[in-house]
């Protein structure tokens, strides 16, 4: 009896998934450059996006066994949702520095002067962070399209057709806003076989 290989069955829902949730996050990426104070939530949004592409990234490489270009864009995945991740601990740092009580800041012997230069410290590093974000997203701009070309173009017709069918569905399920789903923790490692 002949197995099933899984991951070749289901590459074209990957890449598709890995194509719409990588897009909404570069979406969202590129939006909050015009907003210099953007909120702890929308991080986590784009987190989620990232680590969603990042795992469909691992599955759609999987089969292909020495695929260095879909590698190498899960590491680049890999290296957003990294400093996404320190952005958020910067404003979640911010957060907790503006809203907590005299009596932690007393223990340091700070005033209310040096609370709030600790918070716009905060503020600003996730500003640079999230400005490297962004430029190395432009960065990437040209890869990633050849990247997905050459996927594209790697499957047959039936194959280009499912990728064309998921990819629809999850954009519809991002639009509606019902694309969020728990993540197992070890979600997105990429498996070396």
């Amino acid at each position: 009896m002949k197995t099933i290989n899984h991951s070749k069955l289901n590459r074209p829902v990957h890449l598709a998934r890995r194509d719409v949730y990588f897009k909404q996050a570069a979406k969202l990426i590129s939006a909050q450059q015009h907003t210099p104070e953007t909120g702890v939530g929308d991080y986590e949004e784009i987190l989620f996006l990232l680590r969603v592409a990042r795992s469909h990234a691992s599955y759609a490489v999987r089969d292909k066994g020495k695929n260095e270009t879909g590698e190498q864009f899960y590491r680049f995945i890999n290296l957003l949702a990294g400093n996404v991740k320190a952005v958020l601990s910067l404003l979640n740092l911010k957060g907790m520095v503006e809203n907590s009580e005299d009596s932690i800041f007393s223990f340091l012997g700070a005033n209310q002067a040096s609370v709030a230069l600790q918070s716009e410290e905060y503020q600003r590093r996730a500003n640079d962070i999230s400005r490297s974000i962004h430029n190395t997203l432009k960065l990437a701009k040209e890869p990633y399209a050849k990247l997905k070309e050459d996927d594209f173009s790697g499957l047959d017709q039936e194959e280009q057709g499912r990728y064309t069918k998921a990819s629809k569905h999850s954009s519809q399920q991002i639009k509606a806003g019902l694309h969020r789903y728990n993540l197992a923790p070890s979600s997105g490692t990429l498996a070396r076989g």
